[in-house]
Parts: C-alpha cells; structure tokens; sequence
C-alpha cells in the first residue's frame, strides 16, 4: 500500500517551493554583499521609500520590525552615517523623531529592490531544484 507522502523523485509535476527562510537567508546574504547593508537596513529604507519618501515617525519603523527603540536607533545611526537618511524632530513636537530618504538611500534601496526582484525571480522559477 502507497502512502501518500511517497512521491517520485523523478515527478516534477508537483514542484516544491524553497523554504523560505532558506530564501530569505540567501536574500540577506545576496543584499548585504553587493549593496553593504543588512536586511534590516533594507527593509527600513522599504519603508520609508514605500511611505513616498516622506517623514516616517521612527515609532511607525520601530512598530513595523517589531523591534526594539534602541536596535531601530543603531540601526538609524549606521544608515545615516552612510548618508542614506536623515533623522529629524518633527515641528511641533520636539519628542517624535522623523526619517526621511536622502537622494542615496532613494537609489540604493531601488538597486538593492532590483536585485531582491531578480533572485527571488530565480529561485522560485519553475525547474528542478
């Protein structure tokens, strides 16, 4: 009697997905060698890209990774310094600190996007694994 986990190797039609942390590994690795930053760094210029590129209070970036105030303030200080946003009180309120993108973080997040495109393109083509 077959079970139904048995399958064929040689049975393509029912092609796996990579698992994704696999992927998202291989992302992250794939982000931080050709572009310099880690996926953190991606996924915050992400979001401030996909706000239009205007002021995103750093409690909505600190809300959206689920991370801590201090880990988003290291990570804020190591995207400035590299000249990818600037950090801003808002006026009115001296307490809410704002992000914006520089004209750097703009392209650098559109390159590190094209290149995120591509490789999840890639590995998640139709084909033998």
């Amino acid at each position: 009697m077959s079970d139904m986990s048995d399958s064929d190797p040689s049975d393509t039609t029912r092609r796996q997905l990579p698992p994704i942390l696999l992927t998202l590994g291989h992302l992250h690795g794939e982000l931080r060698s050709l572009h310099g930053l880690s996926l953190h760094g991606y996924l915050i210029l992400g979001a401030v890209a996909e706000a239009g590129g205007g002021p995103v209070p750093v409690a909505r970036l600190t809300a959206f990774l689920r991370e801590s105030g201090s880990r988003i303030t290291s990570l804020l200080k190591g995207l400035q310094a590299a000249g990818l946003i600037e950090r801003d009180r808002r006026a009115g309120d001296r307490r809410t600190v704002e992000v914006t993108l520089t004209d750097a973080g703009h392209a650098r997040f559109a390159d590190a996007e094209r290149t995120a495109q591509a490789l999840l393109r890639s590995r998640l083509a139709p084909g033998p694994w």
